[in-house]
């Protein structure tokens, strides 16, 4: 694919809603589902954590593989949505969780930095000492959590440390989140070890980044309309938001599927 791909945000837009168009109400109610059985995980004593887990990845191969087929002219069946892959489930969740790893220590240095300028130690101290010695369902421990942590914004909001801090991983999340806004897809369509695939967003979306900004600022403005207009409109706007990332991905990273991802099994 040509470095010089350039994003039409306008073109993606309307080639996703063209795509959900072709199967709405199959998209719908594989987001219903799937957010039923993610749901129904956490009851699962034990291993609920696991299980939803697992029911998220489902999940999100589910719908990144109907969306391509939406996309490529042919309305998506149920099936396209439910059937099992267990290797690119695993693709998924390895490229996520190694995205996870290499942003986790930077994400605690600025949490760090920014309670230590914030001195919240010296704030959460009486509290923690409060938690020791009552009742866990005692009213003053509630009172006192809010007390401590409204002192706790206070303290934030007037430490330039902390505020220079906060900006700083606010930015650098920002960052990250525009270059890896394609990671599902390039995880389940391309070839790629989990550092490559990474490098791989970097490298594409890089000259794109204002861009694919953009789109993602368009996108949470259509999963902010479909919050306000409850359930119903919240289920639909998120795999609008799929396929509209799906036309994206297109138009940068090319239409080829590398690994068999979307052949039948």
């Amino acid at each position: 694919m040509s470095s010089r791909a350039e994003l039409s945000v306008g073109t993606a837009i309307q080639e996703g809603w063209r795509a959900f168009r072709l199967a709405p109400w199959v998209f719908v109610g594989f987001v219903l589902l799937s957010s039923l059985l993610a749901q129904l995980a956490n009851f699962i004593p034990v291993l609920g954590a696991l299980v939803g887990t697992l029911v998220n990845l489902w999940g999100g191969v589910g719908l990144i593989r109907g969306s391509w087929i939406a996309l490529e002219g042919t309305a998506p069946s149920f099936e396209d949505f439910t059937r099992w892959n267990g290797s690119a489930i695993w693709r998924l969740f390895s490229r996520q969780l190694v995205l996870t790893l290499l942003v986790l220590p930077i994400a605690l240095l600025v949490i760090v930095v920014a309670l230590n300028a914030a001195d919240a130690w010296t704030v959460f101290r009486p509290l923690m000492n409060l938690a020791l010695t009552v009742d866990p369902n005692d009213p003053q421990l509630a009172d006192a959590g809010s007390a401590a942590a409204l002192e706790l914004a206070l303290n934030l909001s007037s430490s330039p440390l902390a505020l220079l801090t906060l900006a700083v991983g606010w930015l650098f999340a920002t960052y990250i989140q525009v270059n890896q806004s394609f990671l599902g897809f390039i995880a389940l369509l391309e070839d790629l070890n989990p550092i490559a695939t990474i490098q791989r967003g970097i490298t594409v979306v890089q000259g794109q980044w204002w861009q694919v900004l953009g789109l993602l600022i368009l996108q949470v403005l259509i999963l902010l309309l479909g919050f306000l207009a409850c359930v119903v409109g919240l289920v639909a706007a998120a795999p609008v938001c799929i396929c509209i990332t799906g036309a994206a991905y297109r138009q940068l990273f090319g239409q080829e599927d590398k690994t068999g991802f979307i052949s039948p099994h």
